[in-house]
């Protein structure tokens, strides 16, 4: 793999040593709530969010907004989060990677399996091989062949470093048996600007997916568990036996740890009924997304797995922060 530089951290403020009790008579929540998106607006994370905050509002009660804090692979919103008061009111919107790749690669200012509980997942991503028309490939198989025989590496843009559409191009690369060269970004939305402008070869990101369908982009096969309703024609990794063994790509919400039980459990009710919506799964479906409710024990069992998962796939393919 190529040598990789690591990119400086912004410290979080201190966690907070205890979670503060609701006070007597109040309900959560009395005022607007915030969703931290760690990405620039029209990434994966954003566009999960989105549809999910205009209903979670509704059924809270009160607004809920989303603020955008992009950098260092969705690290300098995390900590915003991590050293946010437990109260329930600033919350993390977050892609797989940010609590179970990213303490692989990266020196952050917190520790992701202590400062954070888990809330709810809220969509599973059915990533997409988008590749630039300017290559001379036009599958997977042609796509591998071309990258051996060609003398220069071809470059895949991703959301930043450490996160699931970098770790992604790095098992492809590792099935197949190729080199790429990866190309950090701030954000999906930026990458894929330059995918569409023949500035990087490749990106392995469902936001890929409306320019696969109107032509700008080839699309080569889903990164998830099943084919896409969006793409059916496109065969998944694993049917082509180039599936790495890691978690399967997913949103979530996360809150600083020590929320309060009443709290978390008004979160999780609320969203169960925002993720059952057929007008939540209609706003997700075209950027390759699909609602998915998990809460609880399961869903931090999820966190837990997924991060050994991806631990060890980090260290074979010995992918590094840019």
């Amino acid at each position: 793999m190529i040598r990789r530089r690591r990119l400086p951290l912004l410290a979080a403020t201190a966690a907070p040593l205890a979670a503060p009790a609701l006070a007597q008579g109040e309900r959560y929540p009395n005022r607007t709530v915030t969703l931290i998106v760690p990405y620039p607006p029209g990434g994966s994370s954003d566009n999960a969010a989105r549809p999910v905050a205009a209903k979670l509002g509704e059924a809270l009660g009160q607004p809920v907004v989303i603020e955008n804090r992009g950098g260092a692979g969705g690290s300098l919103g995390a900590a915003v989060v991590a050293g946010a008061k437990p109260d329930g009111y600033t919350l993390l919107v977050f892609p797989t990677a940010v609590l179970t790749i990213s303490p692989h690669m990266m020196a952050l200012p917190y520790d992701p399996a202590k400062a954070f509980e888990p809330v709810s997942m809220l969509a599973f991503g059915d990533g997409v091989v988008a590749m630039h028309p300017s290559v001379p490939a036009r599958s997977v198989p042609e796509l591998i062949a071309h990258a051996k025989a060609s003398p220069t590496r071809l470059r895949f843009g991703s959301a930043g470093n450490g996160t699931i559409t970098q770790m992604t191009g790095e098992l492809f690369a590792e099935a197949a048996g190729i080199r790429l060269e990866h190309v950090p970004y701030r954000g999906s939305a930026p990458a894929l600007t330059d995918l569409l402008g023949g500035r990087v070869d490749l990106q392995f990101d469902p936001i890929a997916m409306p320019a696969i369908k109107d032509g700008r982009l080839i699309g080569l096969a889903i990164t998830g568990d099943r084919r896409s309703p969006e793409l059916p024609h496109l065969p998944t990794l694993k049917e082509l036996g180039l599936a790495g063994d890691s978690g399967l790509s997913f949103h979530g919400l996360a809150a600083p740890a020590g929320l309060p039980r009443e709290v978390a459990e008004r979160l999780t009710a609320a969203l169960r009924q925002v993720l059952a919506m057929p007008e939540v799964a209609r706003a997700m479906a075209p950027v390759g997304l699909r609602p998915n409710f998990e809460a609880g024990e399961a869903f931090a069992e999820r966190l837990r797995r997924d991060r050994e998962l991806f631990g060890a796939a980090v260290r074979r393919t010995g992918a590094r922060a840019e």
